[in-house]
């Protein structure tokens, strides 16, 4: 019986004879011994890539780490930025009042109540002023949650200088130029509470500027707008608590009461100068009307 699980392999050296279960056991023996070696390469290339993975994770740590660092140190070095703004906004006020205390502004104002007596406008002159000096609704009126001056802001709870006017409004209402101009700014402003922004850089020295705004911004900056040209839309971006419109006005950097602007009108042109008194308006009268004249002449 033996003999028939017996395998003869002849060469020219002659016949061998093998078990066949001497065979069968060698070829496990020798199989085993590959699959040792599997496991055991395998293992070590696992722990290899196991002690990859552990550094990767740890650099992912310490990046992570330095990133929180480097975000930490941007939003104090912009709450420093938008302190030292206000400082040198707050400077700038107390330069104004500093200049009325010494009584430059009540010369001025005498000057100007004496002299536009005697000054009379016609129709084209007034549109001349109403085109390039900030006037009328810059959105639909639906009354104001906000006006110039001192107040407690409505969330930091802080006494502060209200530079603006809060003007009701729903959500993605259109904002209007006030008069013409160029595009300053148009987008989130990062330095402060405003959201997204957008500032227009009128002639003669006046700014309009329009916050907590949604998105969409129709223009860009660098572009020019004439007046009544859709500029936003309101929203409640920044630090705001509901949709409204922000609206702010400045005569070269002095921040100017919005509402007196907001009421001018050709029913009652000439209130404004005696209504707002931060502006040299015999000056500006004497320019505008100058170039009302050159309009005049024959090409």
């Amino acid at each position: 019986m033996r003999n028939r699980f017996t395998v003869t392999i002849t060469d020219i050296h002659g016949s061998k004879h093998y078990l066949l279960h001497q065979i069968i056991k060698r070829f496990i023996l020798y199989f085993s011994f590959f699959v040792i070696f599997l496991i055991v390469s395998g293992s070590f290339f696992i722990s290899l890539l196991m002690q990859e993975v552990n550094d990767l994770e740890g650099k992912k740590v310490q990046f992570a780490k330095e990133q929180i660092a480097l975000i930490q140190s941007n939003e104090a070095l912009q709450s420093q930025i938008k302190e030292k703004t206000e400082e040198f906004d707050a400077i700038k006020d107390k330069v104004s009042d500093i200049e009325e205390l010494v009584g430059i502004k009540s010369s001025l104002e005498e000057q100007i109540n004496v002299r536009l007596e005697n000054i009379s406008f016609n129709t084209t002159q007034q549109k001349l002023f109403f085109s390039n000096i900030p006037s009328g609704d810059v959105v639909q009126n639906k009354g104001t949650s906000g006006n110039f001056g001192w107040r407690i802001h409505p969330i930091l709870k802080t006494k502060e200088f209200h530079r603006g006017m809060d003007l009701r409004a729903d959500i993605m209402t259109p904002v209007s130029a006030p008069a013409d101009g160029v595009v300053e700014f148009a987008g989130f402003h990062k330095s402060s509470g405003f959201g997204n922004l957008v500032i227009i850089d009128h002639n003669f020295g006046f700014k309009t500027s329009y916050a907590h705004l949604s998105s969409k911004f129709p223009f860009k900056a660098g572009e020019f707008v004439k007046k009544g040209d859709i500029i936003a839309y309101t929203g409640s971006s920044g630090l705001s608590t509901g949709p409204h419109l922000h609206y702010e006005l400045r005569f070269v950097t002095r921040p100017l009461d919005p509402k007196n602007f907001t009421q001018w009108n050709s029913n009652n042109f000439e209130e404004i100068f005696k209504k707002e008194k931060r502006v040299p308006w015999q000056s500006l009268i004497k320019t505008i009307n100058a170039q009302f004249q050159a309009q005049k002449q024959p090409s």
